[in-house]
């Protein structure tokens, strides 16, 4: 029988006995667990652990599979959105919508009539950045070096296309901008 301990509180007695065998043992086991995981994985302060793995690697290579599978989609979707903002340049309020956009935000730089000020005439075949729809955009969007700046945080994504759609009417028609 265990011992009793010289101690009692409210009339109850404490006996001395050890803890189950397999508690201790499981005790010893999840130490062990404990000290072997942070040795393998990136647990500790400044030690990447044996096994090499990453949060950010594995992120970067869900990353490059994801931008594999869905690259195709988004190619398409931008070819038909640029299809769609070529074929809005024969729309005459779009047109007029960006012009509107464009004497406010634009003509300072580039002229009333586009044909370049401090900024690059826009009338003209020959443009630095090119004169496709996705050039145009981009342009627009992230601005380029040596001047022009950023307008995407300025001005609302319908009102950059149909400024865009205004600056592809001007050298689709160059006399239109007058």
């Amino acid at each position: 029988m265990a011992e009793v301990l010289d101690h009692e509180f409210d009339g109850i007695q404490e006996y001395d006995n050890p803890i189950p065998t397999w508690l201790g043992a499981l005790f010893v086991i999840t130490i062990v667990w404990g000290i072997g995981y942070a040795l393998y994985y990136p647990s500790l302060p400044n030690f990447s652990g044996f096994s090499g793995w990453s949060a950010e690697q594995q992120y970067d290579a869900q990353m490059e599979t994801e931008e594999a599978r869905y690259a195709p989609l988004r190619e398409e979707a931008e070819e038909k959105a640029l299809e769609a903002l070529a074929s809005l340049s024969e729309d005459q309020a779009t047109v007029q919508a960006g012009r509107e956009v464009y004497t406010f935000y634009c003509a300072a730089c580039h002229g009333d009539n586009a044909e370049g000020k401090v900024g690059p005439s826009l009338t003209d075949e020959e443009w630095l950045y090119g004169n496709e729809p996705k050039d145009i955009l981009t342009s627009i969007r992230e601005g380029r070096p040596k001047g022009m700046p950023q307008w995407k945080s300025q001005l609302k994504d319908d009102e950059i296309k149909s400024v865009a759609v205004y600056v592809m009417s001007l050298t689709r028609n160059p006399g239109e901008g007058q």
